[in-house]
């Protein structure tokens, strides 16, 4: 149930996909993505299959049940102070060492601001490390320090996409000064952002700008194990519309 994503220019991980999904992903043309549009179905039995079955069921259960639930949003709305979650659309991953990653292009940038919401699980105790000033290393549980170090990759990045590249797209032939969603970020005008390293049992909330792109580093085939998701975006208010609202209030207040 486990299925390969690509093209491999751009993305390289496997997705989880119940049986039945998988049936009716081949009779029907639809996205892979799932949207807050679809049926609650419940995941087949997660004792009934191999290890990797068991854990793509139990985190589609949570994909499917707990992060798309109105307690979950109203957290979500309270830590964030965004406001309740206007729609949702996500996935499960896993990404294998010496095999899997994202790239950033300009294809993932959005219209407008979300908040996503990575759920992760990986080797290790899920316990942040603290630097040791005088051996000038992480101290920590072995796999925890190797994740957070950024060595062996799989840390998720986020990135301002340069605007500088619209106006000197001309060497790629296509012209018009704007950039199609193939086109890759380059590496070496790379501008990060931010760095949210794999953690066990961790889940992290980044609010992304359209002007930001992100990606999981190349998982090395020295890492720990495998990195596992459940990524989830949400679309959010934006602030500038929540500041015309509290200005229209104010308003109100003065005319009575």
């Amino acid at each position: 149930c486990w299925k390969a994503v690509g093209p491999a220019h751009k993305q390289r991980f496997l997705q989880y996909e119940p049986p039945k999904e998988r049936e009716g992903a081949a009779k029907d043309s639809g996205t892979n993505d799932d949207t807050n549009n679809d049926k609650n179905d419940q995941p087949s039995d997660p004792f009934a299959d191999t290890e990797e079955q068991t854990t793509g069921a139990l985190l589609r259960h949570l994909h499917r049940t707990l992060l798309p639930s109105p307690p979950f949003a109203n957290w979500l709305a309270l830590v964030s102070g965004l406001g309740a979650p206007l729609g949702h659309r996500g996935r499960v991953r896993r990404f294998r060492p010496g095999h899997d990653y994202t790239v950033a292009h300009y294809g993932v940038l959005t219209r407008r601001s979300v908040l996503d919401a990575t759920l992760c699980f990986c080797p290790g105790e899920g316990k942040q490390c603290t630097y040791d000033e005088a051996t000038n290393e992480l101290v920590g549980s072995d796999d925890d320090a190797v994740w957070e170090s950024g060595d062996v990759g799989g840390f998720e990045c986020y990135i301002a996409a340069d605007d500088d590249d619209d106006e000197e797209n001309g060497e790629n032939g296509r012209g018009g000064g704007t950039k199609g969603p193939d086109d890759e970020y380059n590496e070496d005008d790379d501008t990060e952002l931010l760095s949210v390293s794999a953690s066990n049992n961790t889940l992290s909330l980044v609010y992304r700008d359209p002007g930001t792109m992100r990606f999981v580093k190349y998982l090395s085939a020295s890492a720990p194990g495998s990195r596992w998701d459940v990524a989830l975006e949400y679309d959010v208010q934006p602030e500038d519309e929540e500041e015309e609202d509290g200005d229209n209030v104010e308003e109100d207040d003065d005319d009575d």
